[in-house]
């Protein structure tokens, strides 16, 4: 539960409905992390005077489109910035909790920062960076692959994408997938690797979302 008591220059606002939440899952073709979907049921949206914003249900699709989140850092989601230049990020997994932050003219999550390891203590300090000094490096290991929309070109693009990413499975298993989205592809693939297979694509892959699984000790 979220506690704002020791961070009075927070502005909280009223809470997301249900529906309004489902709006942008529906949207994005994914579940949002859980912590952060408890959030917007909390406040849907924060503003601090320094010019910190955690977005709302309001912003947080355009924002995605203007940071171009999904181009940039597929896998994962801008829930905020700090009004200076620099995105929060966390990654499309419903029990994510850790915060990074990556400068707005980069956005490779290669090149992020954690700053919170937990989204709702983060939340409750006002934001406060907990780890400033910990640089990723890189950070991402391994990734889980989804068919989160079907292509437009039916069972021929699906065939394209089995090939693509050497995934074993049968046509009828990928075609019975593409009518039950999301639906898992493969699990723990490299990451780096998904990313470009996807990229060469090219439209098809737009059918795909990539959740970052691990991070390198």
């Amino acid at each position: 539960m979220f506690d704002l008591t020791n961070s009075k220059d927070l502005n909280k606002y009223a809470a997301a409905s249900e529906k309004e939440i489902l709006a942008i899952e529906d949207m994005i073709n994914f579940k949002l992390p859980a912590e952060y979907r408890t959030f917007l049921k909390y406040t849907n949206a924060l503003s601090s005077a320094s010019g910190v914003l955690i977005y709302g249900t309001e912003e947080i699709i355009e924002r995605n489109e203007t940071w171009e989140v999904n181009e940039y850092a597929k896998g994962y989601l801008a829930i905020g910035d700090d009004g200076g230049g620099t995105v929060f990020l966390m990654a499309l997994n419903t029990e994510e909790s850790r915060v990074f932050a990556v400068g707005s003219g980069d956005m490779n999550p290669q090149n992020a920062t954690i700053i919170a390891a937990d989204f709702t203590r983060w939340i409750d300090s006002g934001c406060v960076s907990e780890t400033e000094d910990e640089e990723l490096g890189d950070p991402i290991d391994t990734c889980n692959i989804l068919l989160t929309a079907s292509p437009n070109g039916g069972l021929k693009d699906l065939v394209k994408i089995k090939n693509v990413l050497h995934i074993k499975i049968s046509a009828s298993d990928l075609l019975k997938c593409s009518k039950n989205l999301p639906c898992e592809l493969v699990k723990d693939y490299p990451y780096i690797q998904a990313i470009k297979l996807i990229e060469s694509m090219g439209e098809i892959g737009q059918a795909l979302t990539v959740v970052p699984l691990t991070i390198k000790e």
